[in-house]
């Protein structure tokens, strides 16, 4: 990798007067011979910032914080080292030399970034001056969409008209076929011309963190593929770690401390011109680590805004994917605060924006979910999970997702999620989460809900819920199979029936079919009735028939029966409640009284069904 010889750092440091920096942004009273102002990195009223003009360093005594220019810089302008010492450079009009790396010289990086403004003013002067049919049908494009000629010139929109007129621009302002080719604002064809990259287009500009063009974005306005047509990689931009909007958006996200990050050029536009001004874009990718990592030197919480179409719900269902970077991130001692939010109705912040006010996008944002929750959530709700081989699929997809901050404490919040969405015991979910093995690298087939088993290994411990729940359903149809021998057992249990949560709906249906018959019916008459219901009736009973004539067995093996059913629809109910009163969502405090009160009731029916014998259960 390159770096700044110490020469030319020590020149920068030397060449720059730290009392002229801060003082272009902080009133300073000297003192003797130290220099006196408020602090430009925390609020304060009485002066507590000092510099030594001697020394030419800075300290606070307010918040600690003390540096030389170089710290100065990168404190208020969140910059990393080296690019403190360019932008310093720059101010004193010293070039630099970066030694070592592979990588392109500094002064072709600069003719490159030139030429990019250079660009950016030839697109801004196509779009806001000719009279051209291309840049009409452009303004016309923005017009629509509510971006006026003030909106084009805060943003220095454009329009590239192609058929090499920003080659020969260009090349009348002396630069280079390198230069163009290297900045990617142009490629040499087949035939060895410079041909213009960028032709028909609406052109959004992208700035790096001291605002200097280093891309473009170019949106094509009718049919055509692709929509968007972005600057591919070059010394100066990568798109992995280049955010569009981030030098507008800074100062916001510091005030703020959050940023969000949207898929569009257009929505940060509408983002911001409805007073969000801490709304930022990737470029033709995901939210990478690099992202997180620039965004993370502004503000504390990221909130990753999908859109709401068929694309977005596609993206959410990847944001798992951030997982295994996040926590790295969560390890720091300031973590950072990553959330996900999808946009209702199939809007794009645009789109939402067009039809309601700032208010409501704000109550959106403010309602994120945090990155693990809606993970998991998204996960689990791609299974039917009446099925207990896909209840036990969730469990392990959705710990898998959990695995990177397993040993973390924060670990047991997730597990009370997955518990409580799979209605299993905790104690069950932690064990099994101990015994996670690290994901497999894709997880996700294909954006419909999950019917049959994924041929990934299963969790051991999800395995023993399986087996639980399988035996469950053995149960319910050993039940119906009971009743179908002999109906008038509906005398004593068919209340029961009725109360008892079905696992399985094959067993729900045939249990609807035997409440309904009449309690004198034969056992072929049942059977019949139970067949119509759910015709592979008569296999799934015979695997669960109970060998017995005596009446008497029988109504002591359905009182049975009914009592475990019945205790385990209870355990069920008793964790669904607990789950709603943990989340409170939606809840009044009258409406929490009542849940807390029904739990209670449940607990003590749950007590006496254990305590007692099955010939002592009513009727």
């Amino acid at each position: 990798m390159a770096r700044i010889s110490d020469d030319d750092i020590r020149r920068v440091r030397e060449a720059t007067d730290l009392v002229s920096l801060v003082n272009e942004r902080v009133v300073l009273n000297q003192k003797g011979r130290l220099f006196w102002g408020c602090c430009p990195f925390h609020d304060e009223k009485t002066p507590s910032f000092k510099i030594d003009p001697d020394l030419q360093n800075w300290h606070c005594f307010g918040c600690g914080k003390s540096g030389d220019v170089f710290g100065y810089l990168m404190e208020s302008e969140h910059l990393e080292f080296p690019e403190a010492v360019r932008a310093l450079a720059d101010r004193a009009n010293i070039e630099i030399t970066e030694v070592g790396g592979s990588g392109v010289p500094r002064s072709l990086k600069d003719r490159m970034m030139q030429a990019c403004a250079e660009a950016e003013n030839f697109y801004h002067m196509e779009l806001m001056r000719s009279r051209d049919a291309g840049p009409t049908q452009a303004r016309a494009y923005l017009h629509e969409r509510g971006f006026g000629s003030e909106c084009a010139r805060e943003w220095k929109l454009g329009y590239a008209p192609g058929h090499g007129k920003l080659v020969a621009h260009l090349q009348s302002r002396g630069f280079t076929r390198d230069e163009l080719v290297g900045a990617n604002l142009a490629f040499v064809n087949k035939g060895g011309y410079l041909i213009d990259r960028f032709f028909e287009r609406v052109m959004f500009p992208v700035h790096d963190l001291q605002g200097r063009s280093i891309a473009f974005g170019g949106r094509i306005m009718g049919q055509g593929e692709p929509k968007y047509l972005n600057t591919s990689e070059t010394p100066i931009f990568h798109k992995s770690s280049n955010m569009f909007g981030i030098d507008v958006a800074k100062n916001a996200i510091v005030n703020s401390g959050e940023a969000i990050v949207v898929e569009g050029y257009t929505d940060v536009i509408a983002m911001h011109r409805a007073g969000i001004k801490n709304a930022v874009a990737t470029l033709g990718t995901a939210l990478t680590a690099q992202h997180v990592k620039l965004i993370s030197r502004f503000a504390s919480r990221i909130v990753y805004l999908f859109d709401g179409d068929a694309a977005g719900q596609k993206a959410a269902d990847r944001a798992s994917e951030f997982i295994d970077w996040q926590s790295a991130v969560e390890s720091r001692r300031d973590p950072i605060d990553l959330r996900v939010v999808v946009l209702p109705d199939g809007n794009d912040p645009a789109e939402f924006l067009g039809a309601h006010d700032a208010d409501a996008m704000r109550a959106i944002i403010a309602a994120a979910e945090p990155l693990l929750a809606f993970s998991i959530n998204r996960c689990i709700e791609r299974y039917d999970l009446r099925r207990p081989e896909n209840k036990a699929r969730a469990m392990t997809e959705a710990l898998q997702i959990l695995y990177p901050i397993k040993d973390s404490v924060s670990a047991t919040d997730y597990v009370n999620i997955i518990a409580d969405r799979l209605n299993v015991e905790y104690t069950a979910v932690f064990k099994a989460l101990k015994e996670t093995k690290a994901p497999m690298a894709a997880r996700h087939q294909n954006d419909q809900a999950v019917s049959e088993p994924q041929p990934n290994a299963v969790n051991p411990v999800a395995e023993q819920i399986i087996e639980a729940d399988q035996q469950s359903a053995r149960m319910e149809y050993g039940l119906i199979a009971l009743v179908v021998t002999d109906a008038h057992l509906l005398d004593h249990i068919g209340k029961d029936l009725m109360r008892i949560r079905w696992m399985d709906q094959a067993a729900e249906s045939m249990a609807d079919a035997l409440i309904a018959l009449d309690h004198d019916a034969s056992a072929a008459q049942a059977l019949a009735s139970v067949q119509r219901a759910c015709p592979d009736a008569s296999t799934l009973l015979a695997q669960a028939m109970i060998e017995t004539e005596d009446s008497t067995e029988k109504l002591f093996q359905a009182r049975l029966m009914v009592r475990t059913l019945r205790e385990r629809d209870l355990e069920r109910s008793i964790r669904d409640a607990k789950a709603r009163m943990r989340s409170e969502s939606g809840l009044s405090p009258e409406e929490l009284d009542k849940l807390f009160e029904r739990t209670v009731s449940m607990q003590k029916e749950l007590v006496r069904l254990r305590n007692n014998a099955p010939d002592d259960m009513k009727d």
